[in-house]
């Protein structure tokens, strides 16, 4: 496949762009970032695999986002015999359009054109190559496998002296392959999974198995039921002659609790008597006892009285002493108090005088900081217009740099290989060369520079022209395009030649670092305040200066004199104080405590008083219903009464114990259980007995066992369609790992044409002694330098590249010329130092004589060394 041209419109940031490709060389197409150069390849596989209405992500994506329009892509094609301009356009007013310039004009459009380009590069393309001959930005050292390219594997079978006989150069080995594979998928998936005849026959096989499986069951079942049926019946019999035991024992049981139930009867009627005369008797008792009670706390009551007058008249005594006491303390902390004001006056004094002395001198201390934070600011401005008025940046620099590197290689190599001319002036004479004048006196020798071709002229005698030759001027435009590139960079810094740029960058560099150093100065100075803020401090601290402290002229040591004294003063006046105010108050909590007392004694004899008046004439109407002697003798009589009927209800209780009524209650319930479980398991006999008639009844209309004989009848044939089918599974199986394993050894007789190419492109880039191991995938495993030999995951990234643009390049000048692609290499090379790079270009230059190699990158310096290239440069 080669691309002769390619149009975009409205892609991306793309408004128009068209490309006009040569048919073999290397192109270079250059541009800076972003202008769309990944795009182009992008847009290439867009047009040939996606419909115009496809609305998946990659699509969707290419659309202008400054503009509501549809995206277009137009290029021109030849591959195999065919040529065609085939275009698209997306997102609005869809259309597909093909013409078919060879190798006979056609026009289609829409999915019929889509799907006949399709056909044409299916018939004529190694898709798989198509992806692979790419170096891309994010996989550029990645390593690269050629293995699924069927249009490499088919030359590196001519070079390895395997092409078939057949006229078309397939071979015959690539069609029973094929047709093996083809038997194989018959019966097995692409993961050797069962499918088609085979997966059906081992379905069928599994179901007749399971099949004969259910239904043996099912006999069986019929079996189990009647034999289950003639349990039942027994056992139905055997539960039918326990039922009259069963009965009797029942019946034995309820007259055993009928007379144990009369029993309890009689003994709760004598407990609730026993109870009543008890209560009776806890009654008399209670009372008898509360009019005993009475008479010793009116006793009592009288001698307390006695005790609490005299207390009371001790406590009157102590309350009257506390309060002159009091009285005395509260006059004494009252001058110690006005004392303490006086001295935290003259204290408030002298610590304003030391605070404005203090104030004073840190706005002298700020003054000082804000003069020299101006003077570093001041340098550091002085500092940064003189770098801003230097133009050369430090990417420049590198550019004149790299630019002057070329030049003097350039340079070197037109030294080598320039021609020569000397010319010796036998009398006084003037040369024309190139229009100007040059005059040579007698003996004289002159030796004009050809790197390009010069005419030299003797007027009126004789006119010399000098052609040093293609390759000279090859190179002498070489250097023309690196001195200008140069120029360019030295003008964009301001320099006038190589030794004043370097000037320049020293002098920037310098600069910078003073600027950084005055730049941390200022910092520091600052400590991460802000000046302004300084500023108003300063002016705040200034204004609370007192006037009056700067007109007295105190000065520090006598300020902090003073407010040492007036603080010691204080101390004094204010521990005596505090001791004055202590006293004061622990006079007060004494008669506090004092009159508190007496209160408490006081309501302690009125309340005794007012306790045995009522106690007084509670006892009087006690006595006024019944005399002491009344109640004692009441209290008698109901004890004996409440003993007698204590002594019925133990009687009772003795011969209700003797009846074990636990074993008549046990005995009872055991009997109705019985009675109850043996009815269940009756009735359930029964219920089983006939469940299982009724199933034996519908069982018998099944014809199980007419079933079960027709499915072990197709057992036996699912089983001999298995066997059959098994044989030819496994024998396809067996032809296709056989095919396969030749298949492999095949492949690695041509490892070695594609390593040998590889081998011969590498030693022009890292010399005589370059060696490489490539797998069976046509993979590169290692490589060797001098006897050295380094994995490849363990190079460097310039290596890797260098290596996979290689692989590539090897791949395309193997491939037969009716399935060559172009190779796309989009912005590598970055990690390459400029001598590789010259040499990589020779290899550019080998490879594209035959093919197309298209370059995308943003630093076209990289391919200077590609002497044939094609520059496209790319403008937005």
């Amino acid at each position: 496949m080669k691309l002769h041209r390619l149009v975009l419109t409205n892609y991306r940031g793309i408004t128009h762009r068209e490309i006009e490709f040569p048919d073999h060389g290397v192109v270079v197409v250059c541009g800076a970032n972003e202008i769309g150069k990944t795009s182009m390849i992008e847009a290439l596989d867009l047009l040939l695999e996606s419909k115009d209405r496809s609305t998946k992500k990659d699509v969707k994506q290419v659309k202008p986002t400054h503009a509501d329009v549809g995206s277009e892509v137009t290029a021109e094609i030849s591959t195999g015999p065919y040529r065609f301009v085939y275009s698209k356009c997306f997102h609005k007013k869809f259309k597909t359009e093909l013409t078919i310039l060879e190798p006979r004009r056609e026009q289609l459009t829409g999915d019929e054109a889509h799907d006949r380009v399709r056909a044409m590069l299916d018939e004529t393309m190694d898709t798989e190559l198509w992806q692979a001959q790419r170096v891309l930005q994010a996989g550029s050292t990645a390593a690269v496998s050629l293995s699924g390219c069927d249009a490499l594997s088919r030359a590196l079978d001519k070079v390895a002296g395997d092409a078939a006989d057949t006229p078309d150069g397939s071979g015959t080995d690539s069609l029973l392959i094929d047709r093996i594979d083809g038997e194989y998928g018959r019966y097995f998936t692409a993961t050797g999974r069962p499918t088609g005849g085979w997966s059906t026959a081992i379905n069928q096989l599994k179901a007749a198995t399971d099949e004969v499986a259910r239904c043996t069951a099912a006999v069986a079942e019929v079996d189990e039921r009647v034999a289950r049926h003639a349990e039942l019946a027994e056992r139905l019999t055997g539960l039918s002659d326990q039922r009259h035991a069963v009965t009797q024992r029942c019946q034995a049981a309820e007259c055993s609790a009928a007379a144990l139930a009369e029993l309890r009867k009689q003994l709760d009627n004598a407990i609730l008597v026993a109870t009543a005369a008890t209560g009776t008797s806890s009654a008399s008792a209670a009372a008898q006892a509360e009019r005993s009670r009475l008479c010793a706390d009116v006793e009592a009551r009288r001698a307390r009285i006695a005790e609490l007058d005299t207390e009371v008249a001790a406590a009157l005594d102590a309350e009257t002493t506390a309060r002159e006491v009091a009285e005395i303390a509260s006059a004494t902390a009252a001058g110690s108090t006005a004392g303490l004001v006086e001295a935290e006056d003259a204290l408030a004094t002298a610590q304003r005088v030391v605070a404005g002395l203090a104030g004073r001198e840190q706005a002298d201390r700020l003054a000082a900081q804000l003069a020299r934070i101006d003077a570093a600011q001041e340098q550091l401005g002085e500092i940064e217009a003189q770098v801003a008025g230097i133009a050369l940046t430090s990417e420049v620099m590198a550019d004149i740099e790299s630019a002057a590197a070329l030049v003097e290689r350039f340079e070197t190599q037109l030294a080598s290989t320039a021609t020569t001319v000397e010319f010796t002036a036998t009398a006084d004479l003037e040369l024309t060369v190139g229009g100007e004048v040059v005059r040579l006196a007698a003996g004289e020798r002159w030796t004009p520079p050809v790197s390009a071709a010069t005419t030299v002229e003797l007027p009126g005698l004789v006119s010399i022209h000098v052609d040093p030759g293609a390759a000279t001027a090859g190179i002498q435009d070489k250097l023309i395009a690196a001195q200008g590139v140069v120029t360019e960079a030295l003008r964009q810094g301001g320099a006038t030649d190589l030794d004043n740029a370097r000037d320049l960058d020293r002098r920037r560099r310098e600069l910078i670092s003073s600027r950084d150093q005055a730049s941390a100065t200022a910092t520091a100075l600052l400590g991460g305040d802000d000046v302004e803020q300084l500023r108003v401090r300063l002016a705040t601290l200034r204004e609370a200066i007192d006037p009056e402290l700067a007109a007295a002229g105190v000065d520090h040591d006598t300020a902090h004199a003073g407010l040492a004294a007036a603080q010691q003063a204080v101390a004094t006046v204010k521990a005596q104080a505090g001791t004055d105010a202590r006293v004061a108050v622990e006079a007060d909590a004494q008669l506090a405590k004092k009159s508190t007392h007496t209160t408490v004694l006081t309501e302690k004899a009125a309340d005794a008083r007012a306790e045995l008046v009522t106690l007084q004439d509670r006892l009087a109407a006690l006595r006024a219903e019944a005399g002491d002697d009344e109640v004692a003798a009441r209290a008698a009589a109901d004890a004996e009464a409440a003993r007698l009927a204590d002594a019925a209800v133990a009687e009772l209780t003795t011969r209700y114990a003797a009846a074990d009524p636990a074993a008549v209650e046990a005995e009872q319930t055991a009997a109705m259980a019985a009675a109850a479980a043996l009815h269940r398991e009756i009735s359930e006999v029964e219920r089983a007995l006939n469940d299982l008639t009724v199933e034996l009844g519908v069982i018998g209309s099944e014809g199980r066992q007419s079933s079960l004989d027709a499915a072990q009848t197709a057992l036996r044939h699912a089983e001999a369609e298995y066997e059959r089918v098994s044989r030819r599974a496994r024998a396809a199986e067996l032809l296709r790992s056989v095919m396969a394993r030749h298949r492999d050894n095949t492949r690695q007789r041509y490892v070695e044409p594609f390593r040998a190419e590889i081998e011969r492109l590498g030693r022009r880039v890292f010399g005589p002694t370059f060696e490489v191991e490539v797998d069976s995938d046509l993979r590169i495993c290692n490589r060797t330098l001098d006897g050295c030999t380094v994995p490849y995951e363990s190079l460097s990234g310039g290596a890797k590249e260098q290596l996979g643009i290689l692989a590539r390049l090897a791949g395309a000048a193997l491939v037969s010329k009716e399935d060559t692609v172009p190779v796309v290499i989009d912005d590598a090379l970055g990690f390459t130092d400029p001598e590789r790079l010259t040499k990589m270009g020779a290899v550019f230059d080998n490879v594209g004589s035959h093919g197309q190699v298209i370059v995308l990158t943003c630093m076209p310096t990289r391919y200077v060394g590609v002497e044939n290239a094609h520059v496209i440069e790319l403008t937005a």
